[in-house]
């Protein structure tokens, strides 16, 4: 079937309409399109110049950096390879800055090359703080130099070495401690007790006047004698007959012939006798009074025997319950490879604590002292009542009928009173003499002791001529003072630029009282284990400083010591050459004595009273048969010296010594300043030497070597698009820079520390 479409005509008139139509929208299109394409153009450059700030922040952080550290780069030459320090040692930093950011910022003169990031520098600076003369820097500095071979070094070639001795050092400490403090105690006690023997026999010799003033000599029977002078009770009674006989002579002679012969004679005995007779009453009385005085006297010296007695105690006491000393007690704990598990024996020294209660006196025995003090004034209150009885009978002898033998019997039985008083407790009395012999009896070896310490002072004093002749020697050596008068100003700048406060060191004069030697050198042993065993456990600070000190500062050559300790040559020849700073800077570190010599002396000392304290402990194992253990001491120090004498010898000729008979491990002279510088402590003081030496050697003065740099660096970046909308956005977003004019400007700051 077949449709058939009918198209109907349009109409002129609304053609026309719709041509109008479209004519007036047509123009519509492009302006969107504009509209939108300017905001995209918009968006893209602020997008594109945002871009190009974060990559030129980047970049400007990067070019910083890296421009400090080229700075820094240029270190001190002289400090790094002499000290190991690092310290800016450029002439301007700010130039150099300047420069290294120049360089990077250069662009080449191609015509075709395209630089997406064109940063400008617009200016730079640089901030210098933090030197190395500070305290805190040079510390820093120093730990981080000695870190890893500091803890390495000490361990194997020190406290591995000490490590097997600490406990027969630490007993010999306690022993020289103990019977040094006992010593001086055990001789007041002695002498208080002879001084109490003493008195008991004075008082006793006291009655030997009176013992003459009845009968000298004292007999037991009382011969006839004729008239002649009168000394004693006994000339009266022996004297009697014949003035008796003599008397009738005259009175019954032919008074018309013959004179009288004998009046003279008789005159003369009656006299005698009579002033004879009444003196015996006053001597009595000064007998009396002088024996309780000197008997006073003797009871407190045995009180004083005894409170010393009691101090030696409680002495014994106090050193038993104190135990070991802290510092060789915690040697057992050191873990150091390689070193021996087991150390000295110790069965020699712990015996001597067994004889060391020998030293003391028993209760009983001090009582028994008591008592015979009691017994001698008994003794002495049982002649009175003899002697007191010879005056009423023997003014009898004036007459012409007195009992002859009544008065031969008093007079007897008063001397034999007298006379036995005095031969128990007078000069050589039996009594007396057998207490003194037994208060002898404990002082076992007192006279070998003696003779061994004179010898032992003798030996020290010999030993320290040379420590004080380098002494005086380095005060009157006046052709070096001029390096050390410098060397002290530069370390007094140090100590005031650090605010610290200057400290004088204090000289070790060295005692020659061998007991005081001792004590003093064991005390430097236990400080040594002390100072190793803070090491051992951590505190690394003191060991850094004490390693970096004995690795770049030379110390003195000992060698040049040789002659004079051998054969006693003056120093002066032995010195020659060595007296500048830089012969002997361990030393200056160590003790700081600004003089020529003062600082070899000190070090000097030292080693002998180190030496002197492991020899001594020595001495106390190779004298341990000898009962009396202040024996044994004295012959322990004596040993000690002699042995120590030696070793500071070997020291000087080969610049070694063996650290003990029974370890034959060596220790270098470098070694034991080591050691004293861990015993002395790494202080302040210590670190301005350090650098008063550094700034003499260099003349580099650490307090104007920096180690710390703080650059600012400003640069800009030209905008391509527009800058007023990437201000805005600086506004909004918080840009790290700003803009000024068509150029992004930014500062940023680098820091850089050695």
């Amino acid at each position: 079937m077949r449709h058939v479409h009918n198209v109907l005509p349009v109409p002129r008139q609304n053609r026309r309409r719709k041509l109008l139509w479209i004519k007036e929208t047509g123009g519509s299109v492009s302006i969107f399109l504009i509209a939108a394409l300017a905001f995209v153009f918009l968006f893209t450059a602020v997008l594109i110049d945002y871009a190009r700030i974060a990559a030129a922040n980047v970049q400007q952080e990067r070019l910083a950096r890296a421009a400090v550290r080229s700075v820094m780069s240029s270190y001190d030459l002289s400090l790094q390879q002499s000290y190991g320090l690092f310290a800016f040692g450029g002439d301007d930093g700010g130039q150099l800055l300047s420069a290294v950011l120049n360089d990077n910022l250069f662009e080449s003169g191609r015509g075709d090359a395209f630089n997406l990031l064109p940063v400008k520098l617009d200016s730079s600076a640089l901030d210098w703080s933090r030197p190395v003369g500070s305290y805190d820097i040079f510390c820093r500095q120093i730990a981080e130099e000695m870190k890893y071979k500091a803890p390495v070094d000490f361990a194997l070639e020190l406290a591995g070495k000490f490590k097997p001795l600490s406990a027969a050092m630490g007993e010999a400490s306690r022993s020289t401690k103990v019977l040094g403090r006992l010593q001086p105690l055990y001789d007041a006690r002695e002498a208080a007790l002879d001084q109490m023997l003493e008195r008991r026999r004075q008082a006793a010799e006291s009655a030997r006047d009176l013992q003459q003033t009845i009968m000298n000599p004292p007999q037991d029977y009382i011969s006839t004698r004729t008239l002649s002078n009168v000394a004693s009770a006994a000339d009266i009674a022996a004297m009697y007959n014949d003035y008796v006989g003599k008397y009738y002579t005259d009175l019954y002679r032919d008074r018309e012939k013959e004179p009288e012969r004998y009046q003279y004679d008789i005159g003369r005995y009656l006299q005698q006798s009579q002033n004879l007779i009444s003196g015996i009453p006053e001597a009595l009385s000064a007998v009396r009074l002088k024996q309780n005085s000197l008997l006073a006297e003797a009871r407190a010296a045995l009180q004083q025997a005894a409170e010393l007695n009691t101090q030696m105690k409680n002495v014994l006491e106090q050193s038993r319950s104190s135990g070991a000393e802290a510092g060789q007690a915690s040697a057992g704990s050191w873990d150091i490879p390689g070193s021996e598990s087991t150390g000295l024996g110790t069965e020699a020294l712990a015996k001597l604590r067994e004889q060391e209660d020998a030293l003391i006196l028993s209760p009983d025995e001090l009582s028994g002292m008591e008592r015979n003090i009691s017994v001698q004034v008994q003794a002495a209150q049982a002649f009175e009542p003899a002697v007191t009885a010879l005056p009423p009978v023997l003014t009898e002898a004036s007459g012409l009928y007195a009992d002859l033998s009544r008065m031969n019997r008093v007079v007897l039985d008063a001397s034999q009173a007298v006379a036995g008083y005095l031969q128990n407790y007078g000069n050589s009395g039996a009594a007396i003499s057998a207490e003194a012999a037994k208060i002898e009896s404990h002082r076992t070896s007192d006279g070998e002791r003696k003779q061994m310490e004179k010898e032992a002072k003798v030996k020290l004093g010999e030993a320290m001529k040379l420590v004080d002749q380098l002494r005086s020697f380095g005060d009157n050596a006046a052709a070096a003072g001029q390096r050390y008068s410098t060397l002290r100003k530069y370390y007094g700048e140090s100590v005031r630029f650090n605010q610290a406060q200057e400290t004088a060191t204090a000289a070790d004069s060295g005692s020659t009282d061998i007991y005081s030697a001792a004590g003093s050198a064991m005390g430097k042993v236990d400080g040594l284990y002390t100072s190793i065993g803070s090491i051992m456990t951590g505190a690394r600070d003191r060991l850094f400083q004490t390693e970096y000190a004995a690795l770049y500062f030379p110390h003195f050559d000992l060698s040049a010591l040789t002659s004079a300790a051998e054969s006693g040559d003056s120093v002066v020849s032995a010195l020659a050459g060595q007296l500048d700073p830089h012969s002997q800077e361990l030393e200056y570190i160590l003790y700081g004595f600004h003089n020529p010599a003062g600082n070899v002396a000190a070090a000097y000392g030292e080693i002998f009273a180190l030496r002197l304290a492991i020899r001594t402990m020595e001495g106390f194992i190779e004298n341990a048969r000898l009962s009396n253990p202040l024996a044994i001491l004295a012959a322990a120090l004596l040993y000690g010296v002699e042995q120590a004498v030696q070793d500071m010898l070997m020291l000087c000729r080969t610049g070694e010594v063996v650290m003990s008979k029974y370890l034959p491990v060596k220790l270098d002279y470098r070694g034991y300043l080591r050691l004293f510088m861990l015993l002395h402590g790494a202080g302040e003081a210590e670190l301005s030497r350090m650098l008063a030496l550094i700034r003499l050697n260099t003349g580099i003065n650490p307090q104007e070597r920096f180690t710390y740099a703080a650059a600012d660096i400003r640069t800009g970046l030209r905008l391509w698009f527009l800058p007023g909308a990437v201000k805005l956005l600086h506004y909004t977003s918080g840009l790290p820079g700003g803009v000024e004019g068509k150029v992004y400007y930014r500062t940023v700051q680098a820091d850089f520390s050695y």
